[in-house]
């Protein structure tokens, strides 16, 4: 379920991403998020216990967004027992893993987090 959280863009995002990433795929990623920009991806707030947003999805995206220097937007979803695929996560697995489970197992994942600078207006 989606969930309004707010989320301060004046602030480090930390979010901890959900896999490894391919090399190829995100050369690919990557050059199409020039085209694009910033990505959405689908996240839980875990910075109580984590001090990091958690990704349901998009390591390619986060990874590509980092490489970029472009803060991804951040499409919040509450902590539950859904499936990914409940909670709006477009993958083959999706329907194999919960939120709880991905969050709960983030610590294992920690190499695996970025850190994209605050945005400030002009």
């Amino acid at each position: 379920m989606l969930t309004q959280a707010y989320i301060p863009q004046d602030t480090d995002l930390r979010i901890i991403a959900i896999n490894d990433t391919d090399a190829d795929h995100l050369d690919d990623v990557t050059a199409s998020m020039r085209t694009l920009g910033a990505p959405d991806i689908l996240a839980v707030d875990m910075r109580d216990l984590y001090g990091a947003w958690v990704a349901l999805e998009g390591s390619h995206r986060l990874a590509a967004a980092s490489l970029l220097g472009l803060r991804p937007n951040i499409i919040p979803v509450d902590y539950s027992d859904d499936t990914l695929a409940d909670a709006g996560v477009v993958d083959d697995s999706a329907d194999d893993f919960t939120v709880a489970e991905i969050c709960d197992d983030a610590y294992s994942r920690a190499h695996l987090e970025y850190v994209f600078p605050p945005v400030y207006a002009d």
